[in-house]
């Protein structure tokens, strides 16, 4: 019986090494994952843009609760946890090849899950240089919407039109 204890510590003291090595590579596999993860979500806030030769729109879609009080009460923006932001940009390229805000018309249609459609009433707001069209929609959790945006810049003719689709999460 005393050997079988014996033999028994040494298969455990062997198996130290082994667990450690296990814990290791868990350890770094974890880490690299971890790491992934962080790229995945910095490129979900990555620029959301089209291109359209000399102009570029830029957009973004959010829920109003990610905005402070004060930048909300500043803006007049309803802060609800089922109330998204859609903030759009219209930059023109500059003689110097540098993308410039510029005025433009704004106007979008939101279509829900079960297709239901809803104009969107866009409000411009300036910011020293910077010139964004804000619309407020009401999304219940989960909601992936689309927005069909046509944005006509000061002194064009034609609309510029785009298209995207963005789910709405309640924050908790």
């Amino acid at each position: 019986m005393l050997i079988s204890i014996t033999t028994h510590q040494l298969k455990l003291k062997d198996l130290h090494p082994m667990i450690m090595s296990t814990l290791r590579r868990s350890f770094n596999l974890i880490a690299a994952l971890c790491t992934l993860l962080f790229l995945f979500n910095q490129s979900a806030f990555a620029e959301q843009k089209e291109s359209f030769g000399d102009y570029e729109i830029h957009y973004s879609a959010f829920v109003s609760t990610f905005l402070t009080p004060e930048v909300a009460k500043q803006y007049d923006i309803v802060r609800s946890r089922a109330v998204g932001v859609i903030n759009i940009s219209v930059l023109k390229k500059s003689e110097a090849g540098i993308f410039e805000p510029v005025a433009a018309q704004v106007e979008g249609v939101m279509t829900n899950d079960i297709q239901q459609k809803k104009h969107l009433g866009f409000r411009r707001v300036k910011e020293g240089k910077a010139i964004y069209f804000i619309a407020e929609v009401q999304f219940m959790e989960g909601e992936v919407l689309a927005f069909n945006i046509a944005a006509t810049p000061e002194g064009e003719q034609q609309p510029l039109k785009m298209r995207f689709s963005q789910t709405f999460y309640n924050e908790k």
